[in-house]
Parts: C-alpha cells; sequence; structure tokens
C-alpha cells in the first residue's frame, strides 16, 4: 500500500510538472493599458486577472490617480501624470454645477494627461523592451492608442467598460447602428422610438461622429506631443489597430442589435457571486425584516449638491421603512435619520448579492446596472451625467425599475419611488428574470473566461484580422453606395432622355401620318 501511495503521489507531481510545462509553453507577455477612470480600470483588470491565472505574464499600465489597482497580482506600472483623483472629483463638480451633462469641464484634464503621458519617453521605451505579444486597450483610453502606435505590438484588443454606446464605442469597430432602433448616445430614448424620436435619432446618427471629432478627439490629437514620439502624425481614434472588441454588458439588459464576427459581447465583467459582507454591514443589512437600500452615485456624488439639495435625499430615506447604507464621499452636514448608515465606501457587489436588500439607488453608471440586474435587484434611477441618461433608458426599456429627474424630484418622489419599487410584483418579477438570463451561461464560461479565450484566441490567429469586415477597407462613397447610386441617377436620366426621344420619334412619325391624311 505505502508503494503504491508513493506511486500515484509521484505520478501526480509528473502530471502538475507536465501541465505547468504545458501552461508555460503557450504563455504570452501582455500589456493592458487604462489611463484615469476607476471603474474603467476595474473592468480592464477582470480582463487582466483572468490571463494572469491561465499563466500569462501580465503588465498593467495606468495613471497615478488609479492606486485601487495595488493589489493586484499582476505587474502594474503608473506614469506620471499632473491629474489627480481631486482633479477628476471638482471637474466633475464643476460641469454638474454649469448643468453640463457631456463633463466639458474635464476636457482639459485629459489634454493634461495625454501631454504628460507623450513628454516622457522612458516608459514608452521600457515597455519596448518587453517585446509583449498582446496588447489590450481601455476603448476609451487615447493612451493605448499612442502604446499602440510607439511600440508596435502585434495584436490588439479593446475592451468597452461602458458596452456598445453608439457612435463613441461602436463607429470605430464599423458596427452597425441603425437608427431605426438604436438610439445615438445623446438621444433620451429606448429602442421603441416614436417618430419624433426617430427623427431626432437620425439626425444625430448623422452629425455626432462629427462633434466628437470636433471636440474630443481634436482636442487629444492637438495635446499629444508628437514630435517627441517621432510620429509624423497624432494616432486617429477612429483607425484603429485592434481586430477584437470585447464589451463589458449583455443582451439581457442592452438592446438587442447586429454586430460585427470581431465584437464579443461577453457579459458583465465585475458582477460575480456575494462574499460575505464585513460585520457591521451584515448586521446592519440584515436587521430590518423590511429590507434594506443601497444608494451608490458613483464618481458623480461629489458633484451631486449642485444639481439638487441633498437634503431631499436625507429627508426621503427617513421617511422609509427600510434600512439604507448610503456610499457618501462628501462631508456630513445633515441629520442622518437612525435607518440610515453612511459610509465612504461599501463592496457593492457584495451588498447587492445579500437576501435583505430590495432595491438599489443609482447615478446609473453601466457596472452598477450590470451589477444591480446580475443580482436581480430593481432600480431607482437617478441619471446625472455623461452615459448614465442612455442606461437609464435601458431600465425603463427592461422594466427593473423606474427613473427620476434630478432636478425636479422631491422627497416625497424619491421615498414612493423607492417604495413602489420595492413592492411592485411585475419589477420583482422582470429583475429575477433578467438575472436569470445573465447567469444562464450556454457555454458554462464567465465573462471574464470568454474574455480570456477571446485573447487567447487572437494571439493565436494573428489578431484575428481575417474576422474584419469589408467595411474597413472601403472608401466613404463605396460605404454608403454614392457611386452606385449615382451611376442608377444616371441610368435614370439617360433612360428619361432616351424614352423623350422615342416619345418624340412618335410624335413625328404621327403628326406626319395626319398630314398625309390632311393632304389626301
Amino acid at each position: 500500500m505505502g508503494l503504491g501511495r508513493v506511486a500515484i503521489a509521484s505520478i501526480s507531481i509528473a502530471i502538475t510538472i507536465l501541465l505547468a510545462l504545458t501552461k508555460s509553453c503557450h504563455s504570452a507577455k501582455i500589456l493592458l493599458v487604462v489611463q484615469h477612470y476607476h471603474s474603467h480600470a476595474q473592468v480592464v483588470a477582470a480582463v487582466g486577472d483572468e490571463l494572469h491565472a491561465r499563466g500569462h505574464a501580465v503588465t498593467m499600465v495606468a495613471a497615478q490617480a488609479v492606486q485601487s489597482l495595488s493589489s493586484k497580482e499582476f505587474k502594474v506600472r503608473y506614469y506620471q501624470t499632473p491629474v489627480r483623483d481631486q482633479d477628476l472629483a471638482d471637474c466633475t463638480a464643476q460641469s454638474l454645477k454649469n448643468q453640463d451633462p457631456l463633463l466639458s469641464a474635464c476636457n482639459r484634464l485629459f489634454r493634461d494627461d495625454i501631454l504628460a503621458f507623450t513628454n516622457g519617453k522612458e516608459l514608452l521605451d521600457e515597455l519596448k523592451r518587453e517585446n509583449f505579444d498582446g496588447l489590450i486597450c481601455d476603448v476609451a483610453s487615447y493612451a493605448c492608442l499612442i502604446v499602440a502606435e510607439y511600440i508596435n505590438i502585434k495584436v490588439q484588443v479593446d475592451v468597452s467598460p461602458i458596452g456598445l454606446l453608439d457612435p463613441l464605442t461602436t463607429s470605430p469597430y464599423h458596427i452597425p447602428g441603425p437608427p431605426a432602433y438604436v438610439p445615438q448616445m445623446a438621444v433620451i430614448a429606448t429602442n421603441k422610438m416614436n417618430l419624433y424620436q426617430r427623427t431626432q435619432n437620425v439626425i444625430f446618427y448623422g452629425i455626432m461622429i462629427t462633434l466628437l471629432r470636433t471636440f474630443m478627439f481634436s482636442n487629444m490629437y492637438r495635446s499629444a506631443n508628437i514630435t517627441n514620439l517621432g510620429f509624423n502624425s497624432p494616432p486617429s481614434f477612429e483607425l484603429r489597430r485592434s481586430t477584437f472588441l470585447i464589451a463589458n454588458g449583455d443582451f439581457a439588459v442592452d438592446y438587442p442589435r447586429p454586430i460585427t464576427p470581431a465584437t464579443k459581447v461577453v457579459g458583465p465583467l465585475l458582477p460575480k457571486p456575494a462574499q460575505t459582507l464585513p460585520d457591521d454591514l451584515q448586521q446592519f443589512a440584515s436587521a430590518n425584516k423590511n429590507g434594506t437600500i443601497v444608494v451608490s452615485f458613483g464618481s458623480v456624488m461629489i458633484g451631486l449638491k449642485y444639481v439638487t439639495d441633498l437634503e431631499i435625499f436625507f429627508q426621503a430615506f427617513g421617511q422609509l421603512p427600510y434600512n439604507v447604507i448610503w456610499k457618501f464621499s462628501d462631508k456630513i452636514t445633515h441629520h442622518i435619520p437612525d435607518n440610515l448608515k453612511v459610509v465612504q465606501w461599501l463592496p457593492q457587489n457584495d451588498l447587492l448579492g445579500h437576501h435583505n436588500v430590495k432595491a438599489l439607488v443609482t447615478h446609473c453608471g453601466l457596472n452598477s446596472v450590470l451589477e444591480a440586474a446580475y443580482h436581480g435587484v430593481p432600480m431607482i434611477g437617478i441619471p446625472i451625467a455623461a452615459d448614465g441618461m442612455n442606461h437609464a433608458q435601458k431600465i425603463i426599456a427592461r422594466n427593473i425599475g423606474v427613473i427620476l429627474d434630478i432636478k425636479t424630484m422631491t422627497s416625497n418622489d424619491l421615498s414612493n419611488a423607492i417604495i413602489n419599487v420595492v413592492t411592485d410584483k411585475f419589477i420583482a418579477e422582470n429583475a429575477t428574470k433578467i438575472s436569470a438570463f445573465i447567469k444562464n451561461r450556454p457555454n458554462g464560461r464567465t465573462p471574464a473566461q470568454e474574455a480570456g479565450d477571446w485573447v487567447e484566441f487572437a494571439l493565436g490567429s494573428e489578431g484575428g484580422n481575417y474576422l474584419r469586415t469589408e467595411e474597413y477597407n472601403l472608401r466613404w462613397y463605396e460605404l454608403y453606395l454614392i457611386d452606385v447610386y449615382a451611376v442608377l441617377i444616371i441610368i435614370c436620366y439617360l433612360f428619361i432622355k432616351l424614352m423623350k426621344l422615342v416619345w418624340k420619334g412618335i410624335a413625328n412619325v404621327c403628326c406626319r401620318r395626319k398630314e398625309k391624311v390632311k393632304k389626301s
């Protein structure tokens, strides 16, 4: 028996070594690049975690402000930038104060960040010497496009933390967006649009990419120090080297739409089964038999006071028969009701997975919407800025919550909305159904695993360029069939001219016959 156990142990060790050698033979060096938004960094890092677990050598480059990556097991490199967390909070607050939902006040910070990134070549040269096999970009990171151009990594895959947002994250990848049922990012509508909304959508469909080029892309191009990097021209946000786009999202929440073979909607990358809560949160979340409400406004919390009176929230929460946990990062000058627990940070995914949590009050950031949908938690959406307006419409379209207008709502509106959402069986059933759809993974893979599969597929297929549609190679007039329409117009014109000549000839013959009849 002893010899048998030794033999079995020896075989197990041999198999383990063989598997390790096999994994190391196929491991790749992969570079991930993000800039300064924590929510984007966490989504891209989730893909990095999966690749690291598979034995790949992962390095992630991020702005100094994204210190939440310090606990990662893979290597993280920070680049020097004057942009800090507080700067982002201040510009967000300033934009909200100016009633600017597009956060235009932050454009200066984006320019400063890109200028700092391109002024120093040391980090770029170090990365170039690493000879990476693959590059993974946050779709919104212009710095990553600069890295791609400077280092010339053969395989590039982009990850969209903000899902499929037309036209910002779809136009560069030539993903179809039929304006009849795919709303543009500035159009407040679901996929079921009336005539007015469809007309508005068609107009924005035509001009939105031009507006982005004028007010967003051009600022990034001008801020890049291309001379220092030896570029003849700045990398284009629209002419991307990547083949694959991995989208953070799920059609259980998003609108069904056509996509290209190189676009992979893998599912929500951050939501996962809930872990045990810290003792204080566990006790508070379980204490009220009626349930607990979670409140989180993400990065726009710092500017919330500029668009509404915060007393509305404190009064509304005090009227509820539920406990309320609010992530509140600002200074508190209001009376805190007994049923309200205010925290600087909360494990949102784990809280939403708690059995006693009945609803989420949210600014409609995509990650918050996906986490609530994953756990089957109904939502009270209060969109404030940027893409939150679009995601709020998806809550309405799927009947998994209600939406309030931050500018007009009262404390009674908020408290009534929360009570109605918690007690509405139709909304609860829809939330449960959507959760089941998201968790129903036909291939048995988690979203992060599926994302890892596609990255490895790209590495093993020279980037998967054969999946690119011919649209990448067409001139604009070929893509929109302008030349075909011109030919058809010419044919119609010639046909009409020919018919006129024929008719004129027939008329002349008829006239000559009449003249002959008269003479005879």
